[in-house]
């Protein structure tokens, strides 16, 4: 697998919405039909109000990620200055091929060049994967981040001071 992280195509995204709804399901916390399910389908709106990065291997999309940069109305937990990460999400048949990596490491790679001070980010308390990915990235938890956005969804913080 030779993977490029890059911005999305304008017209790569009804698939990165609809890889983005089957890498949540696959994690067994949501369905297709989930309520929630419909925000993550709408790439275009992560795409317009922050920067949205696709992993590809050759023409086919195995993950995404969304880079909120300082000043984003897209930031759910940033602070003003800080970049935020949203929406990690790695095709289920890619996973373990180093994707989430890539795409958590050019998020690094934008906040520094953007000068931010830290970069944050939301994980759910399940994705046990992903917390292990970012704190060898650096990240620490950050108590102070942690939140609930409704019930039953609860949300651990995460930072890396840059």
């Amino acid at each position: 697998m030779t993977v490029v992280v890059r911005p999305v195509q304008p017209d790569e995204l009804e698939a990165v919405g609809a890889l983005t709804v089957e890498a949540y399901a696959a994690d067994g916390r949501i369905t297709p039909d989930h309520p929630y399910a419909a925000t993550l389908r709408d790439a275009a709106a992560r795409d317009r109000d922050a920067v949205l990065l696709v992993a590809a291997d050759g023409d086919d999309v195995v993950g995404t990620v969304t880079y909120v940069p300082p000043g984003s109305s897209f930031a759910e937990v940033a602070v003003p200055g800080e970049a935020e990460v949203r929406t990690l999400a790695v095709d289920p048949r890619a996973r373990g091929a180093g994707v989430g990596r890539l795409l958590s490491e050019e998020c690094v790679r934008r906040a520094r060049a953007d000068g931010c001070p830290a970069l944050v980010l939301s994980s759910g308390t399940w994705m046990t994967s992903a917390h292990r990915l970012y704190e060898r990235l650096g990240f620490t938890r950050d108590p102070a981040l942690d939140w609930t956005p409704r019930d039953g969804v609860d949300l651990l913080g995460f930072r890396l001071a840059l």
